[in-house]
């Protein structure tokens, strides 16, 4: 029996990954012309947050969707609202990685960071404009899961103290109404009615 002669790239077309809608994304060099709404809002919805430790399915599509609804309480206007959606949809392309793991993968942060920046140009959305808000409602929205989706325990997270208290009660849904419902808040927020929605 033949063995592959580097079996770490086995099944690989270099560095890109096939996506959904047929396009590749190339990890290493992403072009914003690979970049997809349906792509973003499909792969988020099969992605389980807390790296699926959780006790029930809960998606980080919803978790964008709930963070937008923050946002929308606080009054913010559509352009923060749209980096709230989005800003974990790099995600859709390389996972939802646990926090500690991607701290001792520094070349992850590279890859994505340029990821971010080909969904910034895809999406017209402006990260760099939003972040202190982002960072304020997505650490919120942390601990608020923390405490909806795990039975309590006497760690304390850090930073947990220092975040504001925002209450949710997860709907857990399924990969379909999740990514009905992203894509729906994407639509409502670029401002394309059904009647010309791709």
């Amino acid at each position: 029996m033949r063995r592959c002669a580097v079996t770490e790239h086995f099944g690989c077309v270099n560095n890109t990954i096939r996506l959904r809608s047929g396009l590749y994304l190339d990890l290493l060099a992403p072009s914003s012309s690979a970049i997809d709404i349906r792509d973003i809002a499909g792969g988020l919805s099969k992605i389980c947050r807390f790296g699926g430790q959780c006790e029930n399915f809960y998606t980080v599509a919803e978790h964008c969707i709930g963070c937008v609804g923050v946002g929308r309480n606080d009054g913010l206007d559509d352009a923060t609202l749209l980096a709230l959606l989005l800003h974990d949809a790099t995600e859709a392309y390389i996972g939802d990685v646990v926090k500690p793991l991607k701290v001792l993968l520094p070349r992850y942060a590279q890859i994505e960071a340029s990821i971010e920046h080909a969904i910034a140009a895809a999406m017209g959305v402006d990260f760099h404009a939003a972040r202190a808000k982002v960072l304020e409602i997505d650490h919120a929205m942390l601990i608020a899961e923390r405490r909806a989706l795990f039975t309590p325990d006497d760690r304390t997270w850090a930073g947990e103290n220092e975040v504001r208290r925002v209450y949710l009660t997860p709907k857990c849904m399924p990969p379909a109404q999740a990514e009905a419902k992203y894509l729906d808040e994407f639509w409502r927020l670029v401002g394309v009615g059904p009647e010309v929605r791709r």
